[in-house]
C-alpha cells in the first residue's frame, strides 16, 4: 500500500506543531520550521502569509484535532461516566507525549493568552468545547447517582485545570505512573 506524499503545506503544519509543542510559539523559529519541514521560505510564504497564520492553521487542522483524540469525554451508551472518565485519563496516560510535555493546548494557551489574542481565542474557544463536553458526561453520571452533585461544569473545569496541572510537571517528576496516581484522587474526590 503506497503511502500519500505529504504536500509542503502538510509538512508545514506537522513541524510547526512539533515545534510549537516542544518550545513554544516565541521558541519556535521559523527558520527552524522551514529546514525541518524541507520546504523553502517562498513556499511557506504561498500557503501563509506569516507565522502567526501558520500557527493559527496548525492549532485547527492539528493541535485541536489531536486534542480531541485524547481528551476524548465522549458519552457512550455502554459505560457508566466513571468509566468514561477511566477511561479518557488512561488514554492520556498512555500518550508519551502528553506525560513528557503536558497538553499543548494548555502550553499554547498559557504562552498565549497575554500576548496575542486570536490564537488566545482559538485556544480557550476549543477549552469550552472540551469543558461542555466533559460537562455532559458529568451531568449524565450525577443523574445516574454514580457522581457526587455537584456544578457539572465548575466540576469538568476543574477536572481539566487539574488534569493540565497534573501533565505539567518536569519531565524527571512526570510519568505513566505518577499521572495515573494523581488521577486516583480525582476518582475518589467524583464518587458517591
Amino acid at each position: 500500500m503506497k503511502t500519500k506524499k505529504k504536500n509542503s503545506r502538510d509538512k508545514l503544519l506537522d513541524v510547526t506543531f512539533d515545534e510549537v509543542y516542544i518550545y513554544g510559539y516565541c521558541g519556535a523559529a521559523t527558520a527552524s520550521i522551514l529546514t525541518k519541514a524541507g520546504v523553502p521560505r517562498g513556499s511557506m510564504y504561498h500557503h501563509f502569509e506569516s507565522k502567526k497564520a501558520m500557527v493559527l492553521a496548525m492549532i485547527e487542522e492539528r493541535l485541536i484535532p489531536k486534542v480531541r483524540e485524547f481528551f476524548d469525554f465522549k458519552m457512550r451508551q455502554d459505560a457508566t461516566a466513571l468509566e468514561i472518565i477511566e477511561h479518557t485519563m488512561n488514554n492520556i496516560a498512555k500518550n508519551k507525549m502528553l506525560i513528557r510535555h503536558g497538553c499543548p493546548l494548555h502550553r499554547l494557551m498559557f504562552e498565549m493568552g497575554a500576548l496575542d489574542d486570536d490564537i488566545a481565542l482559538l485556544c480557550e474557544k476549543e477549552l469550552q468545547r472540551l469543558t461542555n463536553n466533559f460537562s455532559k458526561v458529568l451531568e449524565y453520571g450525577i443523574e445516574k447517582g454514580e457522581i457526587r452533585k455537584m456544578d457539572a461544569e465548575d466540576l469538568a473545569s476543574f477536572i481539566i485545570a487539574s488534569s493540565w496541572g497534573m501533565l505539567s510537571r518536569t519531565p524527571r517528576t512526570s510519568s505513566r505512573a505518577q499521572f495515573l496516581k494523581d488521577v486516583e484522587h480525582i476518582m475518589i474526590l467524583l464518587r458517591t
